[in-house]
């Protein structure tokens, strides 16, 4: 078990960590292989894996000015929803909700985001 999932929290904060250094490597550490990613960025509805996001970060620099924070955070027992709001992320300020779940070798990893821009 890695320091980042060990527990929900870690997780999110990873995330928030690996989307502002762009460290795809960390990121897919806390995104379950099976996750899904749905939510609306302008007009269009996206629903699929997390490629595309990795994708996003790879070929875009992340701004100094990018900030994520963690707005609520709900375990119980094996599972959490957590919610934060990342601003200037790729020029754009984002609402995401994860799902999150500990894994049989007691690691955690987000099995769904669900986000909007505005």
């Amino acid at each position: 078990m890695t320091d980042v999932t060990a527990s929900a929290r870690a997780v999110v904060e990873a995330y928030i960590e690996g989307t502002r250094t762009r460290d795809i490597d960390l990121l897919r550490t806390v995104f379950h292989d099976g996750a899904v990613m749905t939510g609306w960025l302008g007009p269009d509805l996206l629903h699929g894996g997390p490629e595309p996001f990795y994708g996003a970060l790879e070929a875009n620099e992340v701004g100094d000015d990018y900030s994520g924070e963690i707005t609520g955070l709900k375990v119980d027992d094996k599972i959490a929803t957590a919610s934060i709001t990342e601003r200037n992320l790729l020029g754009m300020s984002f609402e995401n909700h994860f799902q999150i779940i500990q894994l049989d070798d007691g690691t955690w990893r987000i099995s769904a985001k669900l986000f909007r821009h505005y």
